[in-house]
């Protein structure tokens, strides 16, 4: 059994941080609960350090800041599985997060891994340990927590710079270090902005709203936001999203129009009614240079036979070179790349297959098969490597043959 110290005071948490204050990693995850909340609520941090292994209680200790902090200093690297929780709740803390980031599922992806591979499947398959999975419906909150729930939290952390130091190894050998430290940089710009993005503009969809629709629609999110933060509650239970978009759609300060609206007339206090008739009136009151602007959607043909074909040649390519093809790309993003290529996306960026890692790892192929350089043969091994790639020359004369 795993040695390990639980923490559920503040002057033991005063002493862990005394005991990590030399560290150069520290591998970590969280146990949380989210069912039900608008914020995920934390109910358990799990830390491995080189000096030995902690359980943090942050429902008996009352601010884990410094723990972020710590984690977050220039000479110690972050260790983590799966960290987008991990990184939200470290940002939600102090609005950074650690500088020297190992995410171990991102990492093995470059190595030939599947993206993304849960945790049980990676350490085996890494390290040759069975870890088990028996307390995946635990409910987290509740105190106190038994010695065998802690012993499973406790395993998601001990094996993780292990695991880490074998991917290393292995992007080192490959080459591919620089590779998955600019995608690691990539997701993490990704999540900040997910964090300050306009959050309400995900209810619109692809539908066709005008100025004063999104006007009320935002203020309206933003009401329901405050009200769903300040109680911890899912936003659906204080305004449904079909509603929220309902109400915008009348264009309305009137609380009766409101209150006849289908669904309004059941909701529990009248005084929303108001509520919402004081941010609809706010809303459509505002300067029009104040008011949303429609968003640009890029539209371009959808490619779909195209898009299907290259998307089956992306994925072998992947295979042959043992990087995961669900971090290269998505559908979406090979149906962009070609048009793209073609010239048909007018006022949007450029495609990030021929960006950065990509465009090294992939972008060459891709081209050549936009342009006609590259045909397909299939082979004798239709289950694992089903064609292999041709290169053409100017001629059209077979100039070699992809068959890694």
């Amino acid at each position: 059994m795993t040695k390990y110290k639980f923490i559920q005071t503040q002057s033991g948490f005063f002493r862990f941080l005394d005991e990590i204050e030399d560290v150069t990693w520290i591998a970590y995850d969280t146990e949380f609960i989210s069912e039900g909340r608008y914020q995920p609520e934390l109910c358990l941090v799990q830390v491995a350090t080189e000096k030995g292994n902690y359980l943090l209680d942050p429902l008996s200790i009352n601010n884990l800041n410094p723990f972020w902090e710590r984690l977050c200093e220039e000479n110690t690297t972050s260790i983590a599985h799966a960290c987008r929780s991990e990184l939200e709740f470290c940002h939600r803390a102090i609005g950074r997060f650690p500088a020297r980031i190992f995410d171990v599922q991102l990492a093995a992806a470059f190595v030939g891994f599947e993206y993304p591979l849960n945790f049980k499947m990676l350490t085996h398959g890494t390290i040759g340990v069975d870890i088990e999975k028996t307390e995946t419906r635990t409910d987290w909150s509740r105190r106190p927590l038994l010695t065998g729930q802690l012993n499973y939290a406790l395993n998601d952390v001990v094996y993780l710079k292990q695991i880490a130091d074998y991917l290393t190894e292995k992007l080192e050998s490959s080459g591919r270090v620089r590779w998955f430290l600019e995608e690691t940089r990539e997701y993490c710009t990704q999540l900040k902005d997910s964090f300050t993005e306009e959050h309400w503009r995900k209810l619109l969809r692809s539908k066709h709203y005008s100025r004063d629709e999104l006007a009320v629609i935002r203020e309206l999110w933003n009401w329901r936001h405050d009200k769903a933060l300040a109680k911890n509650i899912a936003p659906g239970r204080v305004l449904r999203d079909d509603l929220l978009l309902e109400i915008a759609k009348h264009q309305t300060a009137d609380p009766q129009r409101i209150a006849n609206i289908r669904g309004v007339r059941g909701l529990p206090e009248s005084y929303l009614v108001r509520e919402l008739s004081e941010a609809i009136d706010y809303a459509l009151s505002l300067p029009n240079a104040e008011k949303p602007k429609q968003p640009f959607q890029a539209t371009f043909p959808q490619y779909s036979l195209a898009t299907q074909i290259l998307n089956v040649l992306v994925g072998q390519f992947c295979k042959n070179h043992n990087v995961s093809s669900r971090i290269v790309a998505t559908a979406a993003d090979i149906r962009y790349a070609i048009a793209a290529y073609r010239g048909d996306v007018h006022g949007a960026g450029p495609s990030k297959l021929l960006q950065g890692w990509r465009a090294e790892f992939l972008g060459e192929y891709f081209i050549n098969f936009l342009e006609g350089r590259c045909v397909i043969q299939l082979t004798k091994d239709l289950e694992s490597h089903p064609f292999r790639i041709v290169k053409l020359d100017d001629n059209g004369n077979k100039e070699e043959t992809d068959n890694s």
